[in-house]
């Protein structure tokens, strides 16, 4: 087998990926010779087409299998409905190269060296070896080497954030675990720590280790990247051990991401491309991290997981009871077998519906409590709301387990009569729509900032007079040109807070974080977005129960009698755990998004990501796609909105 770097990584995950990925490869060729234990025959009929594939094809035996090649592939037209792409990261393709071409010209300067790399992954430096009839391979986004080293550079089109933000903290003291020297190479110092003293308190190794897990947690938002660096070190070192040279040079290994620091100067070429010089504070688009320490720490743990892989693909079995964190359900990379593994829990009335599953079973072990993780609770069988009640002991996940065998909702009437309470008209029922695109694109933007272009706005002057369509204002860009200022000053014009009013939004962090930005970027109109800002109500910490909105609202002896509610005012058992506004407007209305063009945030970046490449017949479809979409947005908190208070007052 040719076993890339992205493929080992996945390999790896656990016991089940090498036995489906070798039933997603081969179909009814494949090698899996048992299921939890129990052999498989091998059907002495040869399927060569997944159309051919139905219960008279198979033997008893292997109606498992059956059932999970139907979740892998169309039984009727034998298309693949497993293979899924993410559309945005698509969408972003041709940047994400961008990025990788801006970045070894970066490295480049900084190493005063020919860099050999290019776009093209065929034309990049490879290394591959061979062990136990399988070759191990990678290719390396950046690679130069002199007479004494070699050094390998890999791209990651993320930002630096993750890395700066991992400091040790002692009380209002602070220091990083990552250091930059006067070249602006960055490096692991964390262990170099010890023994010093922050905050009166001197710094320990289980200080420091606690720190470092995250870094070596394959998972982990920080440590998939060094993982994927050191399994690049373990294919690169071994290819070297594997050829008959005299000695071995040393290698050092960085990773080049995104500097989340970095603030675009709007300064563009001839062609009205960005070039991306030192920003006002002297800061560069990337960042350069010399991590040949750490991944050095990974290289045992990667050979004994190529160890245990070349035992799983000798013996191929499929387990039950294999979900962990490895699984990366939800995250872009989700294993691509999610829905086999997980079909016992994706359902309704999955333990999953619980909120914040990841903390919410516990059980007595030694006279204490222990939180079970979610995922082992499934290991043990227990994949439904009722299997797992034994384990919930907070008030909430019971009065959700409550709404899910009633089918009745739980309503905080008097607490959520206090907030409405506090909305003063006219109300301005407000959403924006971003882009965020790794590399900036206007003055003032950091990468991936979450650059505006498009809002909805519905006013309502007094009770029950709105309108869908009379009463929206909007904006939305027409092209790829800097609109931000126009946005900024129609948005001004439309909310008048001369004489009071309340801004509802929903999920307010995302509103207010935009609004600061634009007070940042356009200083004139700082005045009056602060106002704006300083006006948002957010109807979702109404029905999640959020502590800093009800501390100015209730009277002291509602507060005192908390402790005895859940912590949401409001739950509904087909939310599924979920208190997105997709999850609660059809609990107040008919309204759905699944009968939209553009049915979510991510279709919306998709759409006004390529308005310059339509046609003008797709051009005028889509524009008016993204309006009805986020129109629809504000249109829901008035709806939401009107049936609380509906609720509230029966």
């Amino acid at each position: 087998m040719n076993i890339s770097k992205t493929l080992f990584k996945n390999l790896t995950r656990c016991k089940n990926f090498p036995s489906l990925y070798d039933i997603y490869m081969n179909r009814s060729f494949h090698e899996v010779q048992a299921i939890d234990g129990k052999k498989l025959e091998k059907d002495h009929k040869i399927i060569q087409d997944i159309n051919q594939l139905d219960q008279r094809s198979i033997e008893d035996h292997q109606e498992e299998i059956l059932e999970m090649l139907s979740e892998m592939f169309d039984i009727e037209t034998g298309e693949d409905i497993i293979n899924m792409t993410n559309p945005q990261l698509e969408a972003f393709q041709d940047i994400f190269t961008e990025v990788e071409r801006l970045a070894m010209q970066y490295v480049s300067k900084v190493f005063q060296r020919p860099i050999l790399s290019s776009t093209d992954t065929y034309e990049q430096k490879k290394y591959e070896y061979r062990y136990d009839g399988n070759t191990f391979y990678c290719f390396l986004d950046g690679y130069y080497e002199d007479e004494e080293k070699i050094y390998i550079f890999e791209v990651k089109a993320t930002t630096s954030r993750k890395y700066d933000d991992l400091k040790i903290k002692v009380k209002q003291e602070e220091l990083p675990l990552f250091l930059s020297n006067e070249k602006g190479i960055i490096t692991f110092i964390g262990d170099q720590l010890v023994g010093h003293t922050l905050g009166n308190k001197m710094i320990t190794q289980e200080m420091v280790d606690k720190k470092k897990q995250k870094l070596l947690n394959r998972y982990s938002d920080c440590g998939k990247y060094i993982y994927d660096l050191s399994v690049e070190r373990h294919i690169v070192e071994q290819s070297l051990l594997q050829k008959p040279v005299k000695s071995l040079k040393s290698i050092a290994y960085y990773l080049v991401v995104l500097n989340a620091e970095y603030r675009f100067n709007g300064e563009y070429d001839n062609q009205q491309h960005p070039i991306y010089n030192r920003d006002a504070k002297g800061n560069e688009l990337f960042k350069i991290y010399d991590l040949s320490n750490i991944t050095n720490t990974y290289q045992n743990q990667i050979q004994n997981e190529r160890d245990m892989l070349m035992n799983h693909l000798s013996y191929l079995e499929i387990h039950s009871h294999q979900l962990g964190e490895h699984c990366e359900y939800k995250k872009t990379t989700a294993c691509k077998f999610c829905n086999i593994c997980m079909k016992s829990v994706l359902c309704e009335g999955s333990i999953l519906e619980y909120t914040s599953k990841h903390y919410a079973f516990s059980e007595e072990q030694g006279g204490k409590k222990k939180i079970i993780p979610v995922y082992d609770l499934i290991n043990r069988g227990c994949t439904t709301m009722q299997q797992a009640y034994r384990y919930v002991s907070k008030l909430d996940h019971k009065i959700e387990y409550q709404c899910f065998t009633s089918h009745q909702p739980y309503i905080d009437k008097e607490r959520i009569r206090y907030a409405l309470s506090s909305i003063q008209y006219p109300i301005y029922y407000l959403d924006f729509e971003s882009y965020n695109c790794p590399l900036p694109r206007y003055r003032g933007e950091s990468p991936y900032q979450q650059s505006l272009f498009q809002y909805s706005l519905h006013i309502e002057k007094t009770e029950n007079q709105c309108d869908l369509v009379r009463n929206h204002r909007e904006f939305l860009a027409v092209d790829h040109q800097d609109r931000r200022l126009e946005l900024v000053e129609q948005l001004i014009k439309d909310i008048d807070l001369s004489a009071g009013g309340t801004v509802v939004v929903y999920n307010k962090s995302f509103e207010k974080t935009r609004l600061k930005e634009l007070a940042y970027i356009y200083p004139q109109y700082k005045k009056k977005l602060d106002t704006i800002n300083n006006h948002i109500f957010d109807l979702l910490e109404v029905l999640k129960g959020t502590m800093s909105l009800y501390e100015k609202v209730l009277p002291d002896e509602l507060m005192a009698s908390l402790n005895q509610k859940p912590s949401f005012t409001y739950y509904h058992h087909l939310m599924h755990g979920s208190f997105s506004i997709k999850k609660v407007l059809p609990l107040f209305t008919n309204l759905s998004y699944q009968d939209l063009a553009v049915k979510n945030g991510t279709e919306a970046i998709i759409a006004y990501g390529l308005l310059p490449y339509f046609s003008e017949e797709e051009y005028q479809n889509t524009y008016l796609a993204l309006r009805t979409y986020c129109r629809q947005d504000t249109w829901a908190m008035v709806c939401i909105l009107r049936g609380l208070k509906k609720e509230v007052e029966e």
